[in-house]
């Protein structure tokens, strides 16, 4: 009786207990998008490059062998009379251990650390751009819904008064002509609907390739909260992304990898010291029959004085590059301050509408009313009742996309400031955090 009692209720359940929210949407989506994994794997790959670098602080050990036959003709087997065979045989062990190279691997060391942070910051930069694709066609999703509801109302309404003009047709107080027209409006939103019902379904389509899933029951989200982090002006949410945005922090990063590249190449002027270790065990060298060993211990140094000008040419493709770098940061500031405004005057100008789309639905409600109470008294007709409600299905139709373009427009100044996950309390992937 137990597990009858328990598969019923799992059949009744009602639908609200599986629908999910925004945010529970958006975290699914954060560690399942190949966009945002693509960036991830980026930044462990930087981090092994990274590795390989600070690798040159180590001392190189190598193991040396060698087996064959050497025909060997030198003062010393002339002597004995002419040229002499044996079998070579040569095995020896080599350390190297850098001790100074003009802080070559010290730049190299700081250039991919700070490489890391930038594909840190790329993490960050994919998770809010996805973010916000998700929150987008999730309201998108919202939208589209209610506006098939609406246009099912619409053919309901239009099929209704069809048969009521029918009906007077028939009985002799209505014109074949009204019936004409009727059945054509009847046509024309039954085509709206379908319409509707197809670009839902697009977005759906456009759903699954963002999240992975179908979309199941949405909860109408609440900004309520959101709306309280909004800055005061257009102003201080651009200041607050020159501060935040990841899109500048990458720039930043990627400008101190610049510089310290530029700093490495600065090595190539300088000698190099290494401290060369060696231990060979060796028999039948140049003519010689038996054991030959060495054991060395010695400090090297190497100092290039001509490469043909290539160290130059480096030093100032290096240059060019800190150049780039800082170039970048005023064409991504410029485009953040671009990203910002428009954001908050999207937003701005949303919000008119709603008040004044409001004001239209309201007063075109009360007209239908009007006219339906007309129709009573004979002072209007069905066609007349029937484009009061055409207009305020396109009245409400308005309304409708207007409230979801006020509440995308609050994620769109949010994402313009680099805060949108912040915001909406969502922890970003743990690739994201910044190490060095």
């Amino acid at each position: 009786m137990t597990k009858l009692i328990y598969g019923l209720l799992l059949i009744i359940l009602p639908s609200w207990l599986q629908a999910e929210t925004l945010t529970a949407v958006i975290q699914q989506t954060l560690e399942t998008n190949p966009e945002i994994l693509i960036t991830i794997k980026n930044r462990y790959m930087v981090e092994q490059q990274l590795q390989q670098a600070q690798a040159a602080y180590r001392p190189t050990i190598d193991l040396i062998g060698g087996y064959g036959r050497e025909i060997s003709d030198n003062v010393s087997t002339r002597r004995a009379g002419g040229d002499v065979t044996l079998t070579r045989r040569e095995t020896g062990l080599s350390l190297s251990q850098m001790l100074f190279d003009g802080f070559e691997v010290k730049n190299s060391v700081n250039k991919h650390q700070y490489l890391v942070n930038s594909a840190a910051y790329k993490v960050q930069e994919s998770s809010e751009d996805i973010a916000l694709q998700t929150a987008e066609v999730y309201l998108e999703i919202l939208r589209r819904r209610q506006l098939v509801e609406l246009s099912k109302d619409n053919v309901v309404i239009h099929q209704k008064i069809l048969d009521q003009i029918r009906d007077l047709a028939v009985g002799g107080a209505g014109r074949q002509a009204d019936v004409q027209q009727s059945s054509s409006r009847l046509a024309l939103a039954k085509s709206s609907l379908v319409n509707a019902q197809g670009n839902l379904r697009n977005t759906e389509i456009t759903y699954r390739r963002i999240t992975g899933e179908l979309p199941d029951a949405l909860i109408q989200p609440d900004f309520t909260s959101l709306e309280k982090t909004l800055p005061q002006s257009e102003t201080k949410a651009f200041e607050i992304a020159l501060n935040s945005h990841p899109a500048l922090q990458i720039a930043y990063a990627e400008l101190e990898a610049a510089q310290a590249a530029h700093q490495q190449v600065n090595s190539t002027f300088m000698p190099r010291f290494n401290l060369e270790l060696g231990i060979t065990d060796n028999q039948n060298l140049d003519g010689v029959n038996g054991n030959n060993d060495d054991i060395t211990a010695m400090l090297r140094m190497r100092y290039n004085l001509y490469r043909g000008g290539a160290d130059q040419s480096r030093l100032q493709e290096a240059a060019q590059q800190v150049g780039a770098a800082q170039e970048m940061i005023r064409k991504i500031q410029r485009a953040l301050e671009e990203e910002t405004f428009l954001a908050w005057n999207g937003l701005i100008t949303t919000r008119a509408r709603l008040d004044h789309l409001e004001k239209h639905v309201k007063s075109t409600a009360e007209v239908l009313e009007s006219y339906r109470e007309q129709f009573k008294l004979g002072q209007r007709t069905l066609l007349d009742v029937l484009d009061s409600e055409n207009e305020l299905f396109n009245a409400r139709t308005a309304l409708v996309s207007a409230q979801y373009a006020e509440m995308l427009n609050i994620l769109q100044v949010l994402k313009s400031m680099g805060i949108l996950l912040k915001s909406m309390k969502i922890d970003l992937p743990p690739e994201s955090q910044i190490t060095f």
